[in-house]
């Protein structure tokens, strides 16, 4: 008779290694004490970061968790090795002046990396490299919308570095398709990006003061479940002010 307990055991054993290979993707993530010195423009439009608690809370410094599991942390990895092989394709073909470069501002403090600047059609072009799966992919390219968090981050840099025109270059997770967002300064950018500078600001300023906001959000709500400074906010207490979370302007604004 067939011995049926060898294809268990061997899948048990399979389930077992492809966990094992899943738990590296994390074994680097772990609670960290961190205090934030600047706004990070990677940030600011997505989830926690759209918080003014948060940001208070980060700069007075605390624990941080990583609430990433495997599946995002092999995600966030193969983001950034999309990065360098796209800045290459870019060096290689000859339009790329520079990549992975500082960008700073005092007044909201600011600092993050720029993806790219590049020589297009006789200028210089910033450009910002997203990694995005089929559907989401499939969307932007019907539509021609970038991601808001996105956009807000490469008009605050277009800000900073004083440039009318940028660029989003998405690549589709599944085949390496490209498709190129512009980004060009009009009205309505600039009173967002104005909008934004000005949250910023009040949040810091919020900090200087030591008033602490109060919660914007219940605590069993999505933004607060992924915070990684989720068990310092429920031990800070209620909070002083009231600052409402970071919004965009109202789209029917919009000139675009």
């Amino acid at each position: 008779m067939a011995n049926t307990d060898k294809p268990a055991k061997a899948s048990e054993s399979m389930q077992a290694l492809i966990e094992k290979i899943n738990s590296g993707y994390i074994a680097k993530r772990g609670p960290r004490h961190q205090q934030k010195k600047t706004f990070a423009p990677s940030t600011i439009a997505y989830g926690h970061g759209e918080c003014a608690r948060y940001w208070y809370l980060a700069f007075e410094g605390g624990t941080f968790e990583d609430n990433a599991d495997a599946f995002a942390g092999a995600n966030m990895t193969n983001g950034t090795k999309s990065h360098e092989r796209i800045q290459q394709a870019m060096a290689d073909s000859g339009m790329l002046i520079d990549s992975e470069f500082k960008i700073l501002y005092d007044d909201p403090p600011i600092f993050g990396y720029g993806d790219v600047i590049l020589d297009w059609e006789g200028e210089e072009l910033l450009g910002e490299i997203k990694t995005a799966m089929q559907e989401g992919f499939e969307y932007r390219k019907r539509t021609g919308k970038a991601k808001t968090g996105h956009l807000i981050q490469i008009l605050i840099y277009m800000k900073i570095l004083k440039k009318a025109k940028g660029v989003l270059i998405y690549e589709n997770k599944n085949n390496h398709e490209l498709l190129a967002i512009p980004v060009v300064v009009n009205d309505y950018y600039i009173k967002w990006v104005d909008q934004t500078f000005e949250w910023m600001r009040t949040v810091r300023k919020a900090w200087e003061d030591k008033l602490l906001p109060k919660k914007n959000y219940r605590s069993n709500s999505k933004i607060c479940k992924s915070c990684p400074l989720v068990k310092v906010c429920a031990d800070a207490g209620e909070g002083d002010i009231k600052i409402n979370s970071m919004e965009p302007l109202d789209e029917n604004l919009s000139m675009v």
